[in-house]
């Protein structure tokens, strides 16, 4: 009786020292039996979904619900330099289960989610085809987005090139820009040597004229800066880098390309800046090779291609300047300045992509203003003698042609309404003729240009000036006749 007794009481200390131990091993969100009946406290979250007060059965319908809701909204880009691509929803899938297994009761829990690295490998390869990936590289980046995927907040960026130091390695030149001149002035040779070299970090502003302040290249004309500064900014046109600041000249430097110019004007304070997007280093390099200098950037390839070219030069004659001067003999005529034409030039920017074309960007229209033709004039008129018998043979008409000396302003010449004259405008040029070349037969046919009917189409032709301040003539609506 007594070892039954015994053995009983062992018994139900085991019992009790295996519930305990179960208890004391998954508290409260342990797998198992116990595991539905305890709920886990307050503040438990499992990424951005709160899993307070379920047991663990609830808790995971609960999460596979917004699993489902979270792979529909998945924003995740894979990020090399100008190309952002979507990861798809395929590839990634988020566990459940995994995310209770971790999670502790009253803390703020990560999520787990897991990438597919065949279906990563393949999206990598056909966005990214200018780029090689080793299967160690697929890994690391497949790793990252589950990292990043922890949170379960939407969109996560995974810029590649952070976590593959090696892509450095596929560095080289992406633009370039060339100036042509018979020899190196010294004050471009300066900008040269301090140009050279030059790191533009990612993420990071560029000013051409802080960069250059206290070094010795600071003692280059803002001529030699601008054509070096225009070098610079045609080569980033090639580029996705943002222009931030840029300027042209009342009239466009010798030497530098229509459309290109980038000024530097110490006096105005005009600068160049520009801002690099990208989260990798690009650097600047110079060189002069006899007669041309060569600037050229280089760094890690862009996906797409950013071909710049001039769409449309538009010149303009200059205006005529006169200006009068007692100091300028009778009949000369000096030419002060010989002017120059005005242009207008607009730029523009096909990106491609793989060969397609992907947008067509508007770059910048510069305009430089055409400089006038300045004359000086003598006061003085040339009075031209002219010989007696001209004079005796202009007093007369013949076959009722009026003379070209008479006078138009005689009060006995007006219109009838239908474009007949009185018949007192013909006869002698002295007595009122209609000008030099006219009829004075007495009447006109209607067609002349004083018609009150209107009916002459030259009404719908007006004149205006273009951007030369030259006279042009243009229809109704503004627009130029040729």
């Amino acid at each position: 009786m007594q070892s039954k007794l015994y053995k009983t009481s062992l018994a139900l200390g085991v019992l009790l020292l295996v519930i305990f131990v179960l208890f004391a091993q998954q508290a409260y969100a342990g797998d198992g039996f116990f595991s539905n009946f305890k709920k886990f406290s307050k503040h438990t979250y499992a990424g951005p979904f709160e899993i307070s007060k379920h047991n663990r059965k609830d808790a995971k319908e609960k999460l596979i619900n917004n699993f489902a809701e979270l792979e529909q909204a998945l924003s995740v880009q894979l990020i090399v330099q100008d190309l952002q691509v979507d990861v798809p929803t395929e590839i990634v899938s988020f566990n459940p289960d995994a995310t209770l297994n971790q999670a502790k009761s009253g803390d703020d829990n990560s999520l787990v989610a897991s990438v597919s690295r065949e279906g990563l490998r393949t999206v990598m390869k056909q966005n990214f085809n200018s780029l090689t990936f080793s299967e160690a590289e697929v890994e690391t980046i497949a790793a990252q987005i589950e990292v990043q995927l922890r949170s379960g907040i939407m969109p996560q960026q995974v810029y590649v090139a952070n976590y593959i130091p090696e892509l450095y390695e596929q560095n080289q030149v992406i633009a370039s820009a060339i100036y042509e001149a018979d020899e190196l002035a010294k004050g471009l040779r300066l900008l040269m040597d301090d140009l050279d070299g030059l790191e533009i970090q990612p993420n990071s502003s560029f000013s051409f004229s802080e960069y250059l302040e206290g070094k010795e290249s600071a003692s280059a004309t803002d001529l030699q800066m601008t054509i070096m500064a225009s070098l610079l900014y045609k080569a980033a046109l090639q580029t996705n880098w943002i222009m931030d600041e840029r300027n042209i000249s009342t009239e466009l430097p010798a030497g530098v390309e229509p459309g290109f110019e980038a000024a530097i004007n110490r006096k105005l304070d005009l600068d160049f800046q520009f801002t690099n997007p990208n989260q990798t280093v690009f650097t600047i390099r110079t060189d002069w090779t006899g007669s041309q200098l060569e600037l050229s950037i280089e760094g890690l390839p862009f996906v797409h291609s950013y071909d710049t070219e001039v769409e449309k030069i538009t010149k303009y004659d200059p205006k005529k300047v006169i200006r009068y001067s007692a100091f300028v003999n009778a009949g000369a005529i000096e030419v002060v300045d010989k002017g120059k034409k005005g242009m207008e030039v607009a730029v523009k920017r096909n990106v491609m992509l793989n060969g397609s074309l992907e947008e067509i960007e508007d770059v910048s229209v510069d305009f430089y203003a055409p400089q006038p033709i300045i004359e000086r004039h003598s006061l003085e008129k040339v009075v031209e003698k002219v010989p007696d018998s001209n004079v005796e043979s202009n007093s007369g008409t013949t076959d009722g042609n009026t003379s070209g000396n008479g006078s138009t302003d005689n009060p006995s010449n007006s219109s009838n309404g239908n474009g007949s004259t009185s018949p007192n405008s013909g006869g002698s040029g002295s007595d009122g003729n209609l000008g030099s070349g006219s009829k004075g037969s007495g009447s006109s046919n209607g067609s002349d240009a004083s018609n009150s009917n209107g009916s002459g189409t030259k009404d719908d032709v007006k004149y205006d000036y273009d951007k030369g301040g030259n006279l042009i003539k243009v229809d109704k609506n503004g627009n130029p006749i040729d």
